[in-house]
């Protein structure tokens, strides 16, 4: 049952490169909530489940898409990610908040409900 679960959130999440970013993000008609991340970082990781639960709790209000910084390192110096995670909010296209590091759980869901407009209990 949790496989299942974790399959279903997994399909809720895209994963962004360069080739899909000017549709996914840029013409996005909802928010985006994005997550720059690398494969190989322990902190990313560490916030895996704040994102699955933002991607469990969209409801076609927003999307929640991944960045991996190392795939697509234009988009990651486009919008000056230093360091990974990194979370931004876009809107109509531009980014209008975020957030760098080990986030409190509170802290993206607080994104989310300032930015989106969604209330997600976590």
């Amino acid at each position: 049952m949790e496989a299942d679960r974790k399959k279903q959130v997994m399909a809720m999440k895209i994963r962004v490169t360069s080739e899909n970013y000017r549709q996914e993000i840029q013409e996005s008609d909802i928010p985006v909530l994005v997550e720059f991340f690398a494969d190989w970082c322990g902190k990313c990781a560490m916030m895996e489940d704040t994102v699955d639960l933002a991607a469990a709790n969209c409801g076609g209000s927003f999307k929640v898409c991944q960045i991996e910084i190392e795939d697509s390192a234009d988009l990651a110096e486009k919008f000056q990610v230093e360091i990974v995670p990194t979370f931004v909010v876009f809107r109509n296209g531009e980014p209008v908040s975020a957030a760098a590091g080990v986030l409190n759980r509170e802290v993206v869901l607080d994104m989310i409900r300032e930015e989106i407009g969604l209330e997600i209990s976590g």
